[in-house]
């Protein structure tokens, strides 16, 4: 291990669902992504394009292929691009080669799967973001939700509702909701075999519902929950530092 930080994680292998062993060998992992990360995040190696021969199938077993790949730095710079020619793998390997001898001159080195398993803490925790204070830069759990509900509702939902429908249909589980509450800490009952059997997963579930729908107004909306919720944390610390401690009623 050279002396770059191993903190610096790109959420990219893990949102796009790269199982976990494509992710300890470079070229295997380029040829399943298109791009490679470096270890500090400061470059990335990217495909820009790729040309197959025509082959007669009965007589060849691999692909001649013409790639094109460039290296890219935070800035968005094209600092350097390869060529190859020859079969995917010969060309994978060449430009894991090269970006490689790029990297190294920077002391720094290509990013690889470092852990049994990548989970959610390996992305959301770092040595750069342990603090309370939730960083907008990094991504977050709530980003994390945004991106898997979208991805369910253009696969499997066909398409989000309409603004106004997600609207009633929030009203109506934020119903389901108070009814559960209601019925178990306030003064009305359950009707006859109407109670769950687990009133907190009861709970769970409709506060989850709850949940879906309103990242989905939020998606439809464009608004990154990420950024509100450290705006509105901000708002109500600077706005609620001493009113609550103030408060007879809560001590």
């Amino acid at each position: 291990m050279n002396t770059v930080i191993d903190n610096q994680i790109s959420e990219d292998y893990f949102l796009h669902r790269i199982k976990p062993e494509y992710q300890k060998v470079a070229n295997v992992l380029f040829a399943t992504t298109g791009v490679l990360n470096s270890l500090s995040g400061k470059h990335t190696l990217a495909i820009i394009s790729c040309t197959m021969e025509p082959v007669a199938l009965s007589s060849m077993n691999t692909q001649k292929c013409h790639y094109q790949a460039s290296v890219v730095n935070q800035d968005d710079v094209v600092v350097d691009t390869y060529n190859c020619q020859g079969s995917p793998n010969q060309c994978f390997e060449y430009f894991v080669y090269k970006f490689e001898q790029l990297l190294a001159e920077h002391d720094d080195q290509i990013y690889l799967k470092q852990h049994d398993e990548l989970t959610l803490d390996d992305i959301l925790v770092t040595d750069s973001c342990k603090s309370s204070k939730i960083s907008i830069d990094k991504p977050s759990s709530l980003l994390v939700v945004q991106q898997e509900v979208d991805e369910w509702i253009n696969t499997l939902g066909v398409r989000y509702f309409s603004e106004l429908t997600n609207l009633s249909n929030l009203t109506e589980e934020v119903g389901e909701v108070a009814r559960l509450i209601g019925r178990e800490y306030g003064e009305q009952s359950f009707k006859k075999g109407e109670k769950p059997k687990c009133i907190k997963t009861a709970i769970a579930d409709e506060l989850s519902d709850v949940l879906f729908i309103v990242v989905c107004l939020a998606n439809q909306l464009d608004i990154n929950l990420d950024e509100a919720f450290v705006k509105n944390m901000d708002k109500k610390t600077n706005r609620d530092t001493n009113r609550h401690k103030n408060n007879s009623k809560l001590k």
